[in-house]
């Protein structure tokens, strides 16, 4: 059975699934997010959506943006993915807006249609993500990296676990696997040769190493756990957009109670990736507003794990990097990792 026919069993009332253009704007009108006096003049694809499917509603009164969650990864359809990561996103945004501080950060919230796993958000305009920084020469501004600073830290110092949240039980446990297992198994299937050649040569070091994997089976298990913080989950360059109003944090669905190592090992790692100096790193780090009883040395392994998971796992990245510069960031990698035995 497809991916497809076990959405239409799960969901048999749902009125999303392929859509067409007059289908998809009487769902709007019914949902009041469009008034009637109103006129849509075209639907388009606002980008590529990496877990969801995305489209940009553009009506004579303005635009908006409608983002839907289905039971596999948007780029990577093949791959299963629980379909109410949409209420953890919704429940992310409605968090923070009790805190006025998010507004210049986040879009804004049109409503939502949990029937039919849909949220409809501001349209942010024309932005790209910051994924241009895997590419050499590139660099972050310092008005960049102090908002990407001051967003992380509001938000790990800001949330009470009094606060309701769901658990995203099944997201972190696929998120887990892509982490924690995937890049250490040697018959997952995927062949790194396709990335870089050697690449998967080069990953037997890490694949067959026993102890490492150990070290990443007991971190992995921390991740599943609950924290008393409210992370976003997946803070990396894909997840930060540069706007005309400035820097906008989207595409919480990973985010839960958990740990603030995790989105700072993430956010490190990727710095890392990008080979953005040390210097700037260190600021950045130092901008930080640590939150109570956080722990160094778990952040570091947190950002050892996120670098092998994307150097020799599914999630790749158009990393600028030759098969020795990734080498030596698996090398560094592993070393972090260590540093909780």
């Amino acid at each position: 059975m497809s991916l497809k026919d076990r959405f239409n069993n799960l969901f048999p009332d749902a009125e999303f699934l392929e859509l067409q253009q007059g289908d998809w704007i009487q769902l709007l009108y019914k949902n009041g997010w469009i008034k009637p006096s109103d006129k849509v003049v075209a639907l388009e694809k606002p980008g590529e959506g990496n877990m969801n499917f995305l489209l940009r509603i553009r009506t004579e009164a303005g635009s908006f943006i409608v983002k839907q969650s289905r039971p596999w990864v948007e780029k990577y359809p093949q791959i299963e993915a629980p379909s109410e990561r949409i209420f953890v996103e919704a429940a992310f945004y409605n968090a923070l807006k009790r805190n006025t501080f998010f507004d210049k950060f986040v879009p804004s919230i049109i409503g939502f249609d949990a029937k039919n796993m849909i949220l409809a958000m501001e349209d942010l305009g024309e932005a790209s993500d910051f994924t241009f920084i895997y590419k050499t020469g590139s660099s972050l501004s310092a008005s960049d990296t102090s908002s990407l600073i001051e967003f992380i830290s509001h938000l790990h110092n800001s949330a009470s676990t009094t606060e309701p949240f769901p658990d995203n039980a099944a997201l972190k446990k696929l998120n887990h696997i892509h982490i924690f297992e995937y890049p250490y198994s040697r018959n997952n299937g995927f062949d790194l040769n396709v990335i870089q050649h050697g690449l998967q040569e080069l990953s037997y070091k890490y694949k067959d190493n026993e102890s490492l994997k150990e070290i990443v089976k007991g971190l992995g298990e921390l991740y599943l756990g609950k924290g008393n913080t409210l992370v976003h989950g997946d803070y990396y360059p894909g997840s930060w957009l540069k706007t005309r109003s400035g820097v906008k944090i989207i595409d919480p669905e990973f985010s839960h109670y958990g740990y603030p190592e995790f989105d700072i090992g993430v956010m490190t790692a990727h710095l890392l990736m990008s080979r953005i100096s040390m210097s700037q790193a260190r600021a950045m780090m130092e901008a930080y507003r640590i939150p109570e009883g956080f722990d160094d040395s778990l952040s570091a392994q947190f950002c050892g794990a996120e670098i092998i998971r994307r150097v020799i796992g599914l999630a790749q990245l158009p990393l600028d990097l030759t098969l020795q510069e990734k080498s030596i960031l698996l090398d560094r990698a592993e070393q972090m990792i260590r540093m909780g035995e």
